[in-house]
């Protein structure tokens, strides 16, 4: 049935309205709506009509309204419908109350997604209004009903583990959820507490009863969290939580009893593993969750039992889907969390700068490593505006934490450019092409847009981060500087480099007034770093790390934080216009660099010539498509780097369509055991036996810089961040 309400009163069965064509609608709730046949029942109302033509691709059996959801109200009832619809509320955050408010209003059943609200009292309004108009008021707490937290009830419930003494949830890693619109992220929709943690507080609620909370902390910074940590009770239980869409490897769920350790990994969707006390852990597995046999045993298929349960109830059917007062309790936990928290935390000592940071700051590439910990620099000197460019709301989960401007931009799009700098007086480029088939053109052609858009905007300065892969590894006796020529190394991403500098260096001597700075920084390590930080160690713990020629080459490394000094820097010294700076702490070996960081796994690691390295065999056993995933989704750089092929997008989409794209550690997945993992051939190109030193008296002399950090410094800090989150898979 492909036709509007005004045309075809559903008179077998009610209809379904789902408010809101984001994500989670396409990926969960018309999939569920298709199994329970309900799907020709459904209209779609939503503003965009971009995210409704994707939609009725894919769901044509659907109807579909472009309109917001007071008008989608209005016209249900100018339909003539007799009897109350299903309205599912699926908006941002800020518009659930509203919504449902009105739907109840109207006679409607309602299930709305989680959270309700981030106000008890809100709550409390909700639930006397189902009460008095006598309409059902349901809250999509669809974790409730995953397999394996479905059996891990079933297990605490049924006296097995005794009486229960502690519980320890773990859920950081990725932020892997790819919302269609930045409200995701807006400052009423709450951080990840409102997002993860109410699913864990509704679920320790619904399983060992009412929650009394003791004390929290989050790293809100005046947008909203993104890491937090949350220790509560349940009577005598002790529970503690740990989320975070930025750091760790971690995602698991522990309870701890008087006669053993129940644990559910969030990876594994259908299986528990039980540890009775003094007996060996064994996996169990639930066969028939749902009432369904044929319903898949994951997160899609907890929605639709989740719906039909939601059926149910509005049929007059007692069923344990969470309803309004379960909402309330859960806020008033999150309500609490959220005001024990205060803007001030530790920051790190400031450089002595040549004069104060600018008035207003625009940042590209301020979602990746580098440009994260500048980000964080930037708002800890003081509460200035800061912009950043953003190609997509996936990226934002560490943006979002700060009060800053999201600007949505593509580089290739001269007005987006344009309006991206307007109003600037200072420019951090730290963005580069990723994309398929576009990345050189981003950094090239994006690059040249983004000056030319500043120089007509007055900008005072525009600081280019580089990389030292334009020289090269030339075989010299003496160490690389400036004066070298261009020797690209490291295939497209080097090239496009060395072109968009020469276009740079050249543009600077007739930009005006704006100064153009480039810095080429060498091999940077710290706290989320990936290539010389935590891609070494996730390869070390599943046997895929070797030291090449014995570790012997030279590392010439930069701390993350000695390299954002020099960027602060270089926006400041005049006398840095039209000049590029080689910026390194110094070099040691690369097992010298690395050694540190790989000790607490206590791995034996063996060395290969680069041509041994080739020759290895590398079976590996039979292809699983997760350990392709996991290769793929370990490492930031890696993961650019293969992206740019399709048939590697195709791969982690149909990963993420099958449930295969694992959660539980940085590299995703169970370790691979070492007799299955050889050293990659590449290893040998990034921590090669090349004995080249690079110079960075320039930088020292013009922009009076000198690392802040040495090496042992910087080696510690970064290995305190890597047993914080959890990358040794042990405590200090």
């Amino acid at each position: 049935m492909n036709k509007s309400l005004e045309n075809s009163v559903f008179s077998s069965q009610p209809p379904y309205l789902i408010l809101g064509g984001g994500r989670v609608t396409e990926e969960y709730y018309l999939p569920a709506l298709r199994r329970l046949g309900l799907l020709g029942f459904t209209q779609v109302a939503d503003l965009t009509e971009k995210s409704l033509t994707s939609l009725r691709q894919t769901f044509p059996e659907a109807n579909y309204w472009c309109c917001d959801h007071g008008s989608a109200l209005e016209r249900m009832r100018e339909s003539g419908l007799e009897g109350p619809a299903r309205v599912v509320v699926t908006l941002p955050n800020a518009l659930h109350v509203q919504a449902s408010h009105q739907a109840l209003e109207a006679g409607h059943h309602v299930l709305c997604e989680k959270p309700v609200s981030l106000k008890v009292a809100e709550c409390k309004l909700l639930r006397e209004l189902s009460q008095q108009t006598g309409m059902a008021m349901r809250v999509a707490m669809s974790r409730r009903y995953l397999p394996n937290l479905l059996l891990a009830k079933q297990i605490v419930q049924s006296g097995e583990l005794g009486t229960i003494k502690r519980v320890e949830i773990q859920d950081c890693g990725q932020f892997l959820w790819r919302p269609k619109t930045f409200s995701f992220f807006a400052q009423e929709s709450g951080g990840v507490l409102a997002d993860m943690g109410v699913h864990y507080l509704d679920y320790l609620d619904y399983i060992l009863g009412p929650l009394t909370p003791l004390n929290y902390w989050d790293d809100f910074q005046g947008g909203v969290e993104s890491s937090l940590k949350y220790q509560l009770s349940a009577g005598e239980v002790r529970i503690s939580m740990e989320l975070s869409r930025l750091d760790g490897s971690a995602n698991y769920l522990i309870i701890e009893g008087e006669r053993g350790q129940l644990r559910v990994n969030k990876a594994c969707e259908d299986t528990v593993f039980l540890t009775p006390l003094g007996q060996p852990t064994r996996r169990v597995k639930i066969d028939y969750p749902f009432v369904e046999s044929a319903w898949p045993l994951n997160f899609s298929g907890s929605f639709t039992q989740m719906l039909a349960d939601f059926e149910a109830v509005v049929g007059g059917e007692s069923r344990p889907i969470a309803d309004i007062a379960d909402a309330e309790r859960v806020t008033s936990l999150i309500e609490w969390a959220y005001g024990e928290r205060s803007l001030e935390s530790p920051r790190l000592p400031q450089p002595d700068l040549a004069s104060a940071p600018p008035r207003k700051i625009v940042v590209t590439g301020a979602s990746g490593f580098i440009g994260g910990h500048l980000l964080d620099r930037l708002h800890g000197l003081s509460t200035l505006p800061i912009r950043t460019a953003v190609r997509s709301p996936a990226s934002c989960a560490n943006l979002c934490r700060y009060p800053i401007e999201l600007c949505p931009t593509d580089l290739l799009d001269p007005e987006q450019t344009r309006r991206l700098v307007a109003g600037a007086q200072v420019v951090y480029h730290l963005a580069y092409g990723k994309e398929t088939g576009t990345g050189s053109e981003i950094t090239v052609k994006g690059t040249r847009n983004l000056i030319e858009a500043a120089i007509a905007a007055g900008v005072e300065a525009v600081v280019v981060l580089s990389t030292m892969y334009v020289f090269g590894f030339p075989e010299t006796g003496k160490p690389v500087d400036e004066s070298f020529p261009y020797r690209p190394y490291g295939g497209e991403y080097g090239q496009t480099k060395a072109t968009m500098e020469k276009w740079l260096l050249n543009r600077a001597k007739s930009s005006g007034k704006t100064r153009i700075v480039v810095l080429n920084p060498t091999c940077v390590y710290g706290p989320r770093g990936g290539a010389y930080t935590t891609m070494p160690v996730n390869l070390a713990r599943e046997g895929g790390f070797c030291w090449v020629s014995d570790g012997q080459g030279y590392g010439n490394y930069i701390y993350v934080e000695n390299l954002v000094d020099a960027m602060l820097a270089a926006a400041t010294v005049p006398e840095a216009h039209g000049e590029r700076f080689i910026v390194n702490d110094g070099y040691v070996t690369w097992r010298d660099m690395l050694a540190p960081l790989l000790a607490p796994l206590a791995v034996d690691l063996p060395s290969y010539s680069p041509r041994a390295l080739a020759d290895l065999p590398r079976s590996g056993g039979p292809f699983r498509l997760q350990d392709l995933l996991s290769a793929i989704l370990g490492c930031r750089e890696v993961r650019d780097v293969a992206k740019r092929s399709g048939l590697v997008r195709q791969v982690l989409d149909l990963g993420r369509k099958s449930g295969h794209i694992p959660n539980n550690s940085p590299t995703g997945g169970e370790p691979v055991s070492a007799s299955e993992q050889y050293p990659p051939e590449w290893l040998g190109d990034l921590y090669g036996p090349a004995q080249v030193v690079f110079s960075s008296a320039k930088a020292a002399q013009v922009l009076k810089w000198t690392p802040r950090y040495d090496l042992a410094a910087g080696q510690a800090r970064t290995v305190d961040w890597l047993y914080q989150n959890g990358y040794y898979n042990t405590e200090r």
